[in-house]
């Protein structure tokens, strides 16, 4: 290759690097923005599903779909949040975190104390798993009633989330649905499904046990 031709190779390639990061850095945020987008669109169906909820209100009692649709539209914002700083600020971010990271290793490698970072691994299956069971609640809240579907949910969370420690499972899943339910239904007069026979009966004795009427 002559000197001119190889000239001309390198102006190429120099060119052409910057478009390949770019590429790499627009591909690297479009994969951060597409769990963000997923999981606005459901919980904005789930607030679609939430506001059609039918129920007998009561003057001065707020309704079975106050705080679900308050939790969701809270989702939904804090999605929209991310999405936006992810497409207009992430280089920002990204340089001024790189800037502070220099300083730290800098800092760190002066005393010797570098260590190997573990790369951050992604598990789209478990994601999906989530949010398939979040839509199996939703579906089963109105039958089994929200204690029995809360547990439930809060246990297969737990194991969808590969946490094995069935004992701490059991009990964080009863006490924190028990603690919910005591919350809503006797401080917060929030009407919660109670389910259809014979699983209502098990609603009905927990709210004897709680004095709620």
């Amino acid at each position: 290759m002559t000197g001119p031709a190889r000239r001309a190779f390198r102006a190429v390639r120099s060119d052409s690097r910057p478009c390949a990061k770019k590429a790499a850095v627009t591909n690297a945020r479009l994969s951060k923005i597409v769990p963000y987008a997923v999981a606005g669109a459901a919980a904005g169906y789930l607030y679609y599903v939430a506001a059609n909820i039918d129920y007998h209100a009561r003057a001065g009692v707020l309704g079975p779909d106050f705080w679900p649709k308050l939790i969701l539209a809270l989702t939904i914002a804090a999605c929209a949040y991310e999405i936006v700083r992810l497409l207009f600020f992430a280089g920002r971010d990204g340089e001024v975190g790189g800037v502070l990271e220099e300083v730290v290793e800098d800092s760190a490698g002066k005393h010797g104390e570098i260590e190997a970072r573990p790369a951050a691994v992604s598990h789209p299956l478990l994601l999906a798993l989530g949010m398939a069971a979040t839509l199996v609640y939703v579906a089963a809240v109105q039958k089994l009633g929200f204690f029995l579907a809360t547990a439930l949910y809060f246990a297969l969370f737990m194991v969808i989330g590969r946490y094995r420690r069935w004992g701490v499972i059991a009990a964080v899943s009863l006490l924190g649905t028990l603690l919910l339910m005591f919350i809503f239904m006797k401080l917060v007069y929030v009407s919660l499904p109670i389910g259809v026979e014979p699983f209502s009966r098990v609603t009905f004795l927990l709210m004897q046990l709680m004095g709620i009427r």
